[in-house]
């Protein structure tokens, strides 16, 4: 969302996203272990530090990141349905812990976090590169379709230069802001319908930073202050 006044809004521009743009937290993720990992490549300071194979821990890190922006990507989930997984898992590991193979459950997770899992300096930075090449393309594809929404009126802009574009009124328009998937909705985003049943016309917008919050707002406030042409 932008704004054109600092006391009135004037336009509210939506922007969508592809699903893949959820990589962002792996992006960061990345961006903070590569000095951690330099730093302890050269000098081996945080391991000596926490007296543990610092490497190994930052991998298995980078890889619980890796399958949670996967699941984001892949699955929508509701609120109920992570409750319910949650209390399975929890419930999972309470009777594992007290049966007969509990020790051994516990013994293949002190295993795992003794492999050798370690991932070397350079391959965080080239992964770093990708996922900014990837973003970037995501956002320079945002700002080529975009929906603007005014007091009488919502564009459907094409093209860098807004050279193709649709114009819709807002009178009898309908505007839905959903956050359907809990993870998305935590991660900043929301679901953003228009229906113009005059026009038998409906937009879809999945993907939409601050959707639930600064944008429901000023939806809000931008159409009830229509002006009568």
């Amino acid at each position: 969302m932008e704004k054109k006044n600092e006391e009135k809004i004037l336009s509210i521009y939506l922007r969508s996203y592809p699903k893949a743009i959820f990589l962002y937290p792996l992006f960061i993720m990345t961006l903070i272990i590569i000095p951690i990992q330099w730093i302890d490549t050269e000098w081996a300071f945080f391991s000596d530090l926490f007296g543990v194979d610092m490497s190994n821990y930052l991998s298995i890190l980078w890889l619980i990141t890796l399958f949670f922006c996967f699941f984001v990507i892949s699955i929508e989930v509701k609120l109920s349905k992570l409750c319910i997984v949650v209390f399975a898992i929890i419930a999972l590991v309470v009777v594992l812990y007290f049966s007969p193979i509990g020790g051994a459950f516990i013994g293949f997770i002190s295993n795992t976090l003794n492999l050798d899992l370690g991932l070397p300096f350079h391959f965080y930075t080239f992964v770093l590169v990708i996922l900014a090449i990837i973003l970037v393309g995501m956002i320079v594809g945002a700002h080529i379709e975009y929906v603007i929404i005014e007091r009488n009126q919502i564009w459907c802009m094409k093209g860098m230069t807004g050279k193709s574009k649709e114009r819709f009124p807002t009178r009898s328009v309908e505007i839905n802001v959903e956050r359907p998937d809990f993870l998305e909705y935590w991660l900043g985003t929301g679901r953003v319908t228009i229906k113009i049943p005059s026009l038998n016309k409906f937009i879809q917008l999945d993907t939409v930073f601050r959707a639930g919050t600064k944008v429901a707002h000023a939806i809000k406030y931008l159409l009830s202050a229509i002006e009568v042409e």
